[in-house]
């Protein structure tokens, strides 16, 4: 049973953290807007750099796919590849820190390198497509030395797809919110108000355990937690203080 004061503390540092996500989204929109495609590029790059940091550069592409005259598809692209570029820095990163194991580790490594020869790409493809933290996979790929091109090219092909599926949402929404309300200044406020919850779920919600569920039980084992009210099972876990 949690005390007066630890409540009182989590709802502080739980309210600091959005905020300081909000002030962080807010700065990687105006970069990616005053800059365009370089401007998305970069972001996507920072926004992949950080080894579990969620840094929602997913909410600028978002933007400007709803509020600038861009190509959404170009523009997911981009921010593909700067995804992928990020991801590539940790990746060779990791891999170089292989190099440190020594000879006994090595052989059962080895024989790991050999066992994920044929999952490693599809395992980084279904980590990079969704939300959840691909650094979990990423990072091990590395250490083992799992082959490069098929790492990058999974990498890419997943990060790409998320982007364009995100640039291509975000125009839309705000089209047929523009349809739907005439385009009067609630079609922003409702857009940025679905942004800004997007951006806390993705911060809130576990997704290692969504996909797990997925993996075990598919869709339905999600849909089936949901309707018996057990969603509180995905969201972000905190430890005791």
């Amino acid at each position: 049973m949690l005390s007066k004061k630890q409540i009182t503390f989590r709802v502080k540092y739980d309210w600091r953290c959005i905020v300081l996500f909000e002030n962080l989204e807010s700065w990687l929109i105006q970069v990616a807007t005053q800059y365009g495609y370089v401007g998305a590029l970069t972001v996507s790059i920072l926004g992949n750099l950080i080894p579990f940091i969620p840094i929602p550069y997913l909410a600028a592409i978002f933007y400007m796919a709803a509020y600038l005259p861009i190509n959404p598809i170009i523009l997911g692209a981009v921010s593909g590849i700067g995804g992928a570029i990020g991801k590539m820095i940790i990746y060779i990163v990791s891999f170089g820190s292989g190099k440190l194991i020594g000879e006994e580790e090595e052989y059962r490594i080895s024989r790991l390198r050999k066992l994920l020869d044929k999952y490693g790409a599809l395992a980084v493809f279904i980590f990079t497509i969704t939300p959840s933290p691909d650094d979990i996979i990423i990072i091990p790929l590395g250490l083992i030395r799992y082959n490069f091109t098929k790492f990058f090219i999974a990498c890419l092909i997943g990060k790409c797809m998320l982007s364009i599926g995100v640039a291509v949402f975000g125009q839309k929404f705000i089209e047929y919110l523009n349809l739907l309300l005439g385009g009067s200044i609630w079609g922003t406020i409702i857009s940025v108000i679905f942004l800004a919850i997007i951006t806390v779920l993705l911060l809130k919600i576990d997704w290692i355990i969504v996909t797990d569920i997925v993996d075990r039980e598919g869709w339905k084992g999600i849909i089936r937690r949901l309707r018996s009210g057990e969603w509180r099972e995905f969201l972000v876990k905190k430890e005791s203080k």
